[in-house]
């Protein structure tokens, strides 16, 4: 088990001070209602109204600094991964399966939570801060604003604050039972040090290291001359520090003894494996890079292969099943193959995914076949001989 630094000073300074005045304002705020008595009517309202005003100069410092550190692009929704994420919260949470995504610096929340979160931001917080203030300046004495009657604005106001009580006790129990350890999540938004397995420590440290690359070609702009200039540094770095700068995932990929391809949304083969290019029976990548991926297809397979990448484009992962290949010597093969889409920047960039060789399993299911409907034709033949 290992610690990566997650969460900045203001961002816990703004959770816990955000969680204190919302703790404060349910609990005036129910009291107000007449839920129940604690404070007295009159402190209850004195606090509530304190409460609120200091939301409100906690909202305007939290909008100022998502923008100014680009944290907003947090709260971006995304529908990436959202099916499995909704199925990890119904069912494979309570079965000890594995979370469908990985927190990391640059991408805190799962696609839920920015849903979840985003509505609470632009929705739910705006309509309980403004009918809360219609309900605190109504029918004023002065400069106060007036209604017919207040009852439309509590009953909102009321709703809204039911909502945001339901968030939080999710969010509470979600916590506690997302995390490494049942307090880990909490301890994190304490100190900032998040707990994590070692995989989940590569992901983050991979993220790290793309990101500041990025950063690095944006300053040299990319130049031939100041690429070949990183390149020679990134060389340096990696003697240094006896690492790879291939991910694990590539690795993966080049080692496996599955077909691997990259496709561009055009069609076009962006990347293949080894695996890949010795099931279809070809010299080099130099031979199918950058060639329309129908080459490899009947007309009538590729129609049906041509839906299903249309739905891959659309965010799903799909199993195809199996396949026929026509391969680079004009000869058959057959494979199972999955596609997945690939994000980059929340879009679909292009399509993945990995084919495993059945032909000699197929080859010999039709053999059986051959060989059954010899049996129950010579078996007919035999009753019609008695017959």
């Amino acid at each position: 088990m290992e610690r990566i630094y997650i969460y900045k000073g203001f961002e816990r300074f703004w959770h816990w001070s955000q969680a204190l005045i919302i703790g404060t304002l349910g609990l005036t705020g129910f009291e107000i209602h007449g839920s129940f008595t604690l404070l007295g009517f009159d402190n209850a309202v004195r606090w509530h109204v304190i409460a609120a005003w200091a939301l409100v100069v906690l909202i305007v410092f939290a909008i100022f600094w998502h923008f100014t550190t680009g944290e907003w692009r947090q709260y971006i929704p995304t529908t990436k991964l959202l099916k499995e994420q909704f199925r990890y919260y119904i069912g494979g949470i309570f079965n000890n399966a594995p979370h469908p995504t990985n927190k990391t610096v640059y991408n805190k929340f799962n696609p839920l939570q920015r849903m979840i979160y985003l509505g609470l931001k632009i929705l739910v917080i705006p309509i309980i801060v403004t009918t809360g203030f219609l309900y605190l300046y109504f029918q004023y004495p002065k400069f106060g604003i007036e209604f017919q009657t207040l009852e439309p604005i509590a009953l909102i106001h009321t709703f809204g604050a039911y909502i945001l009580l339901a968030f939080v006790i999710a969010h509470v129990y979600l916590t506690t039972v997302t995390g490494v350890k049942p307090l880990s999540s909490i301890k994190a938004m304490i100190t900032g040090w998040e707990e994590m397995e070692e995989k989940e420590i590569k992901i983050v440290v991979e993220e790290e290291m793309e990101v500041a690359l990025k950063g690095i070609k944006q300053k040299l702009k990319a130049d031939e001359g100041k690429s070949e200039l990183l390149d020679e540094a990134l060389g340096d770095v990696e003697e240094k520090l006896g690492v790879k700068r291939e991910t694990y995932f590539r690795d993966a990929i080049s080692q496996s003894s599955a077909g691997y391809f990259c496709i561009s949304k055009d069609g076009y083969y962006k990347e293949v494996n080894d695996a890949w290019i010795k099931l279809y029976k070809y010299d080099s990548r130099d031979e199918i890079i950058g060639k329309h991926y129908r080459l490899s297809r009947s007309e009538e397979d590729f129609k049906e292969l041509e839906a299903t990448v249309a739905k891959v484009l659309k965010g799903e992962t799909i199993n195809h099943g199996e396949v026929k290949r026509i391969c680079k010597d004009g000869s058959e093969g057959y494979h199972t193959l999955t596609l997945s889409p690939v994000y980059i920047n929340d879009e679909i960039n292009c399509f993945e995914g990995f084919i495993i060789d059945t032909t000699a399993k197929h080859l010999a299911e039709r053999e059986m076949m051959k060989k059954k409907m010899r049996l129950e034709e010579k078996k007919k033949n035999k009753e019609d001989e008695n017959n």
